[in-house]
């Protein structure tokens, strides 16, 4: 699931045609979600620390948004672009069981 979507989410940007600096800060989340998707694939412990730091800092940023940053869709933006990929990246990080009884209901 996470890697499905750092792929989709890639190849959308990838299919611009100019490299400019807010390519590759987009890039940045998308680079972490799949080197925590191909860790979780793999069964490496690395993958799930990443994921859950990454997920911390993602809740935190979002946060930060709402709370501190003035604008006309500062909390969409910070929905779509920090605490939904945050929620999904601990969604991932569940145990088989866990996720299956989360995601059944």
């Amino acid at each position: 699931m996470l890697l499905g979507w750092a792929f989709v989410l890639l190849t959308a940007w990838l299919s611009l045609e100019r490299f400019d600096p807010l390519f590759w800060r987009a890039m940045v989340p998308v680079t972490l979600e799949l080197a925590i998707g191909c860790g979780l694939l793999f069964r490496r412990r690395w993958g799930w620390l990443l994921g859950v730091a990454t997920a911390v800092l993602f809740i935190l940023g979002g946060l930060h948004l709402i709370i501190f940053v003035r604008g006309e869709y500062v909390v969409v933006d910070a929905l779509v672009h920090r605490l939904v990929p945050a929620g999904v990246i601990l969604v991932a990080l569940l145990p088989g069981r866990a996720r299956r009884a989360f995601l059944s209901e």
